[in-house]
């Protein structure tokens, strides 16, 4: 998705019009109906200010629009910054790969959640009604969507999110982060 459609899906699920938001962050309707249209892309300032009046993470306005390679580097820079390893679990016929990482502790609240969601969509598929079960399988997955979006805010054990600030300072103490290294020449 991009900031736009980002700011869009938000905006609609906070109940506000593009005239409220606008408001909220103190510009004209116009910039905000420019961003969700894709004409203009926020400065770093701007979508911090839209991200506060959303009441969520900068992170969650930003493009997710990347294809496999891009996901896959992604995933080696949190593999590499938070001690990930890599596991075959077998399921059925086929082999999945998992990963899991030692130092991003608010991995088990995210699990946590999940298995909620995976509750809420079993749930949901026993409903005998097609339109019903549709809604039910479409509210479990807004509703996963929304905490998603909501994170840190919405973590329900906050010493896994203690945990995890205390393994980034640990991190930027030691410069332990890959972006803080450098080529030696």
């Amino acid at each position: 998705m991009t900031v736009g459609e980002n700011i869009r899906r938000i905006r609609k699920q906070r109940h506000l019009t593009i005239r409220q938001l606008g408001e909220m962050v103190g510009v004209k309707e116009s910039y905000i109906r420019a961003y969700e249209s894709g004409r203009r892309n926020p400065k770093p300032a701007s979508l911090e200010m839209i991200a506060r009046a959303l009441a969520v993470n900068p992170e969650v306005l930003k493009s997710s629009d990347f294809d496999g390679v891009q996901a896959m580097h992604r995933l080696f820079q949190i593999f590499r910054m938070y001690g990930g390893k890599l596991m075959e679990v077998p399921d059925g016929d086929s082999e999945r790969i998992a990963v899991s990482f030692d130092g991003l502790a608010l991995m088990r609240e995210w699990y946590s959640r999940y298995e909620q969601y995976e509750k809420g969509i079993a749930a949901a598929e026993a409903i005998k009604n097609n339109a019903e079960r549709a809604k039910a399988i479409l509210d479990a997955e807004r509703e996963f969507d929304f905490w998603m979006d909501m994170f840190p805010e919405m973590v329900s054990d906050p010493s896994y999110l203690e945990m995890q600030k205390i393994h980034d300072r640990k991190l930027d103490l030691y410069g332990s982060r890959p972006e803080d290294s450098e080529d030696e020449e």
